[in-house]
């Protein structure tokens, strides 16, 4: 659970009724974890080609950004599955 007391930000509603919308969000972020985690691969590559360490600093960086990527993206995915579902419990629709 998020530490809300320490956030810098407030949370966010994001209006995702537009598939559109869904779609470009979530193509972006998926495309920067695709991102993140290329260069996180091609750090260690270039490291072990060259027989050095490379920067694990930065290797790490990369995949906890992905991870929280694929974290963020997941959560979308947790709401709106779960409020399609109570949308149909009510008779909503879809």
């Amino acid at each position: 659970m998020p530490d809300f007391e320490s956030s810098s930000f407030d949370p966010v509603l994001l209006d995702l009724r537009d598939i559109h919308d869904y779609m470009v969000l979530v193509a972006a972020m998926n495309d920067y974890v695709a991102q993140l985690e290329h260069e996180a691969d091609e750090e260690e590559k270039d490291a072990r080609r060259n027989g050095e360490e490379g920067d694990p600093a930065q290797v790490a960086h990369n995949r906890e950004w992905a991870a929280r990527l694929n974290r963020l993206i997941d959560d979308i995915e947790r709401q709106l599955d779960a409020n399609s579902a109570a949308r149909r419990e009510i008779g909503g629709g879809l």
